[in-house]
């Protein structure tokens, strides 16, 4: 074992001290915390019940034994959570390196699941129950009928099946009704920020249907700027919108119909920032090709969701999703010089349809969900390459082709039964099977695309893999306001074949799922009259078949010098979650989310042998120390019915690495944003008007790193620079 403590961040004792501090007071006794000299300003308050659907069926947070952390729409509206990226600090523990919108993203939570962007994801993103698959399209979700975002911590395999070995991001939009409700608001900021989003909701005619209609219009001149062609770069100019019809036949039956699009137009000038250029600067690039940054990606879904009530305490479910994008024309440079070094050119389409049925029951003991689901994934990815290399050698040319064909069968089901004195016992597996049939290809072409040399067509691929999932729990309530649980839940990640493998060895190469057990034990506790709500989470990953792409490897007695996707090693990561929610008086409120990890490689594969390629002891990639983020947010009435409100939040995330050989030329910094806002409302309820400041300091910290060393690129991607905007909205 190489453990190379010089390099190893290492938390600050202070955040470790509070830590301490925290989890003894979430495990301290409701009798000792009662008496704690902290009465309520007024009296008792009734504290706020927040509800999820983390598994499968509506619970009380409080009482749900899985960690999860809830945004809801107040403070996503609040703080202008837009994007995905932006939970990082939001939830400790997750990690989002690739932050741009029209980058595939790749979602990690406690360290698992950052690999690969582009193929199967490891935390499972859910838009109103529904998949969606790969790290695509799945960024911005700028729209303003969002009721709340979940985020679940560790395995979701029973429930959520495959794609989920990490966790669970679950998107849940608000479903039409018959309160009338329409709003408008409209936004503008430096950086050339313009913005409008608006949502209205009624009745249609006098019968059971309602209808909703959510959009969102957002525009910046770019945060970046291209040096060589004087104009600003890294634009953002993306239209969304929602519409959703509803049938509600009372309490016995159910049906929501939604259909949602994108239309973005945002550059890829994100990760060209040149780090080895003579004038290196934050956000400036070189590249002196004019079509590079050109990007059109239109995508969109259409869902069906239908609920009857068979009898008391039964009902059934059925989920109908069918997602689609294209990203075409996709153009992006990434060395950032003034000459061409390597520059890609992407056509990538996908559709997508799943189809869930399941079954709900619930009587004075036993709470069950059984259910079966089907996910089908058509993938079509094309690629060009023009590189540079040095020394004046001819540019070199190729295309690279794959589709993919995936088919994912799950049969799932999970039962908890309570027992009269508060302890409750869960058991749950999904037994699933899935199918890949693929094709790739890869040639050398010349300037026009045409085809000069067939390196290798393999069109025949296919691979199927079994396997079932457990999770095992123990719940235990003391009293209304203490919640102990523990468990042991299993996840698994598709691996499949290679995607624009470069020879035929590694094209034929299928690698087994990526498995993820978790040990978890945690607690929930309501404290002070209900002022305090404290959730801990101590959790041990065992991290078996890390998907990695590896150079050098020997396949089947074969030397592949292209790096090649494979089962490369075994990891562990362990630590502990502390989220706090507290009414400090009657107008201010204070949150704080933290999350101390550790992980380590124990086995890694190493086919050259070379010292420079044993990973083993080293840090997983972007699984920093220390996460952590607190808000403080103050509202103040006036006696006209008026009120004011602001919230200061700090987020801070420790030193990480990029890379799984733990190379300091691609380590992100540690990093700290304040972020602060303020709002008005005027007495009528009508007008609100707000005022957000993000990265109030202006920080600039290179996020994720682009090296290929035989061309001589070192690029990066930089966190968002100060932005402010100012926004109007009326409520009609």
């Amino acid at each position: 074992m190489h453990i190379h403590d010089h390099r190893r961040p290492t938390p600050s004792g202070s955040i470790c001290s509070a830590a301490l501090v925290l989890l003894g007071l979430a495990l301290s006794s409701p009798a000792t915390t009662a008496q704690a000299d902290l009465p309520p300003e007024n009296g008792s308050i009734v504290p706020q019940e927040i509800t999820v659907t983390a598994e499968r069926t509506t619970t009380a947070l409080r009482r749900t034994p899985i960690s999860v952390v809830v945004i809801e729409s107040r403070e996503l509206e609040r703080k202008g959570v837009t994007a995905l990226n932006e939970l990082v600090g939001a939830v400790a523990g997750v990690s989002v390196p690739n932050g741009f919108s029209n980058m595939p993203q790749a979602v990690g939570i406690r360290g698992v699941g950052v690999s690969l962007p582009a193929m199967s994801q490891a935390v499972g993103i859910y838009v109103d129950d529904v998949p969606l698959i790969r790290g695509y399209a799945t960024a911005l979700w700028d729209l303003p009928d969002i009721q709340r975002i979940e985020v679940l911590r560790g395995p979701q395999g029973s429930l959520y099946g495959q794609n989920s070995s990490a966790g669970a991001v679950k998107y849940v939009s608000l479903d039409p009704s018959r309160d009338a409700a329409a709003w408008l608001a409209i936004g503008a900021g430096n950086h050339g920020l313009r913005e409008a989003r608006g949502y209205v909701n009624r009745n249609v005619g006098q019968g059971p249907l309602s209808a909703s209609l959510a959009f969102s219009r957002r525009r910046s001149d770019g945060y970046g700027y291209n040096s060589t062609l004087d104009k600003n770069v890294n634009a953002i100019d993306a239209t969304q919108f929602r519409a959703k019809l509803r049938w509600s036949g009372g309490a016995a039956q159910d049906a929501v119909l939604a259909v949602d699009g994108l239309r973005d137009r945002s550059d890829t000038n994100t990760i060209n920032f040149p780090l080895n250029h003579p004038r290196t600067r934050p956000r400036v690039t070189y590249t002196g090709n004019p079509e590079a940054g050109t990007f059109e990606r239109d995508a969109g879904g259409i869902s069906f969701r239908f609920d009857l009530r068979l009898s008391e305490g039964l009902k059934l479910r059925a989920i109908t999703g069918y997602r689609a994008y294209r990203d075409f024309p996709m153009v992006a440079d990434f060395g950032g010089q003034e000459a061409l070094q390597y520059q890609i050119n992407q056509d990538i389409q996908q559709k997508a349809l799943s189809q869930e049925l399941q079954l709900q029951g619930q009587n004075a003991s036993n709470t069950w969900t059984a259910g079966l689901m089907f996910v089908a994934d058509n993938f079509d990815f094309l690629r060009y390459v023009d590189f540079a290399p040095p020394a004046g050698a001819p540019v070199g040319h190729t295309e690279a082709q794959t589709q993919q064909q995936t088919r994912d069968v799950g049969l799932y089901g999970q039962l908890r039964h309570a027992f009269a004195n508060g302890i409750g016992l869960t058991g749950g597996m999904r037994v699933y099977q899935t199918e890949q049939q693929a094709s790739n290809a890869f040639r050398r072409t010349n300037a026009q695309r045409q085809h000069t040399q067939t390196i290798y067509v393999a069109d025949d691929l296919s691979t199927s893999k079994t396997g079932a999932l457990l999770r095992l729990g123990i719940d235990r309530q003391l009293g209304q306001d203490v919640f102990f649980y523990a468990s042991m839940a299993q996840g698994a990640k598709f691996g499949g074949f290679n995607r624009a493998a470069e020879s035929m060895t590694s094209a034929r190469t299928a690698t087994d799922p990526e498995r993820v057990t978790t040990w978890e034990a945690g607690s929930k506790t309501r404290m002070f009259g209900g002022r305090l709500d404290a959730s801990v989470a101590l959790f041990y990953n065992d991290y078996r078949d890390y998907l990695a792409n590896v150079p050098n490897m020997v396949i089947n007695g074969v030397l592949v010098t292209d790096a090649t996707l494979v089962n490369a090693g075994k990891a562990k990561t362990y630590g502990i979650d502390v989220d706090l929610n507290a009414r400090v008086s009657d107008r201010v409120d204070a949150t704080l989310t933290l999350e101390l990890l550790r992980s380590k490689f124990d086995e890694f594969a190493n086919p050259t042998g070379s010292p420079d390629n044993d990973y083993v002891g080293n840090q997983l990639p972007n699984a920093p120390h220390v996460s952590a983020g607190t808000t403080i947010s103050y509202r103040h009435p006036f006696l006209s019915g008026a009120s004011a409100s602001a919230y200061l939040t700090l987020q801070h995330t420790s030193s990480q690495y990029g890379d799984i050989g733990n190379s300091s030329a691609t380590s992100i910094p540690p990093q700290t944003y304040v972020h602060l806002g303020a709002s008005f409302t005027d007495a009528r309820q009508r007008w609100t008007l707000s005022a957000r400041v993000r990265n109030l300091f202006d920080k600039s910290y290179v996020l994720l790193h682009n090296r290929i060393p035989a061309l001589d690129i070192h690029a990066g991607y930089y966190n968002p620079p100060r932005t402010t905007i100012f926004t109007a909205r009326y409520d009609f």
